[in-house]
């Protein structure tokens, strides 16, 4: 077995806080977004009697079916909240990071 020593750092100010990249967390969550949105129009499309595309139709502004333009409005919200969304939350992760991380 070979020799270990444990080292304890008493100096935690070494330490950087953990960082996430705005801009590439807001556009990986408007992604995800856009992606299950079309993916919940798609199944309702398909099986609408399971009813998973109500939701989006309640809560997106303008949508009113499986329209085409339906279908081009709620991915460009659904990006655009999406975007907002991981942008939001990867601010706040950074701020709070740097106070108390």
């Amino acid at each position: 077995m070979a020799n270990t020593a444990f080292q304890s750092r008493s100096d935690a100010s070494t330490v950087t806080p953990a960082q996430v990249s705005v801009p590439v967390l807001g556009a990986t969550v408007a992604v995800f977004a856009a992606v299950s949105f079309l993916l919940c129009m798609l199944l309702g499309f398909v099986a609408p009697e399971c009813g998973l595309h109500k939701p989006w139709l309640q809560f997106f502004l303008g949508l009113t079916g499986f329209e085409v333009r339906s279908l081009a409005l709620g991915t460009v919200q659904s990006v655009i909240f999406g975007g907002y969304t991981g942008a939001l939350l990867g601010a706040i992760f950074n701020f709070i990071s740097a106070r108390f991380g």
